[in-house]
């Protein structure tokens, strides 16, 4: 096991003498600093395990090179033990508040410097793998919230499109309507489906129908704003929720976004493809609304869509 190292500090030679013996034929590693000022330039090079350190030197005395020492963030958890022939408890309590951790008096009995020596190096020990253990909890805990975090993410994410879920969508629109209860404002839902989306998989295969799910849903959230939201509602269906907006808002939006989809040419492996999308338009737009009925209204716009020959944007009726 390594030796415990010991730093003294003493300017007296004669008092340094008989430590060093005693504590090297007890097992410890001695260092020698003859100054306060010495002491913190060793310091700076090399660290010791505690500090025997003597209060009564010219210069910078014992009291002052501790508060040093307990300022410097590299230092500060040294435990120190102040020596000297100073007994009188104003003088202890001086040191104890300089950061030291106990007071020896001289002439010193070795067996209790001994036991103190000990017990202070046992303590920090403890307060060491207290702080590793500390350490190894906060990263436990950043780790399981990070896993948290994650699962929380995936719970609310369609995993192919990386859109957001029918899950999250209802509880952002829920919350919307809370919202209008207050404000008033209208909102508009959009159902977007995928015209013939049965033929890319008949005719590719499905990883050509995954693909074409993943381009055109990066494609509409790149044109909607910050504000708005989209979702994968559920095989070739997506739900559009654009807060703060009219029906004719919604309509607009829709449009354009149907046309930049059915502008784009689609490369799967070694062939070309054009989508197109039907768009069915609902506003959330009174109280006695609610948030299904609206989304019907959207979806039966849409179906009407179907019906028109696809490829279109379709305005629900408002509810008088």
């Amino acid at each position: 096991m390594k030796k415990a190292i010991i730093l003294l500090v003493d300017n007296d030679p004669t008092n340094l003498s008989p430590l060093v013996d005693f504590l090297d034929e007890t097992g410890f590693e001695t260092q020698i600093a003859q100054s306060g000022k010495g002491a913190l330039r060793q310091l700076e090079y090399a660290q010791p395990d505690l500090i025997l350190l003597d209060i009564m030197m010219p210069g910078l005395d014992g009291f002052e090179t501790c508060r040093q020492l307990k300022a410097n963030d590299a230092t500060r958890d040294i435990p120190v033990i102040f020596m000297t022939a100073l007994s009188e408890p104003i003088d202890k309590v001086k040191g104890l508040e300089a950061g030291g951790v106990d007071y020896i008096t001289k002439p010193f009995n070795m067996a209790e410097l001994l036991a103190r020596v000990k017990t202070h190096l046992e303590l920090r020990r403890y307060r060491e793998e207290l702080k590793r253990y500390i350490q190894q909890l906060e990263q436990a805990n950043d780790t399981l919230r990070e896993s948290q975090q994650k699962l929380e993410t995936a719970a609310r994410t369609d995993p192919l499109t990386q859109l957001a879920n029918r899950r999250d969508i209802i509880e952002k629109i829920q919350y919307e309507q809370i919202r209008f209860e207050r404000s008033q404002r209208p909102f508009t839902l959009i159902i977007a489906d995928i015209d013939n989306f049965k033929h890319f998989n008949d005719t590719y295969g499905h990883d050509c129908g995954d693909f074409i799910l993943v381009a055109v849903a990066k494609i509409m959230q790149a044109l909607i704003r910050k504000q708005d939201r989209l979702a994968r509602w559920g095989g070739e269906e997506f739900l559009f929720f654009l807060p703060e907006t009219e029906l004719a808002g919604g309509g607009i939006v829709a449009e354009k976004i149907r046309q930049v989809i059915a502008s784009q040419a689609y490369s799967y492996k070694e062939h070309t493809l054009s989508v197109s999308m039907t768009f069915g338009v609902g506003v959330f737009h009174q109280a006695s609304m609610t948030i299904d009925a609206c989304i019907r209204k959207a979806d039966q716009a849409l179906y009407e869509g179907k019906a028109q020959g696809k490829n279109c944007v379709v305005l629900a009726k408002p509810e008088e």
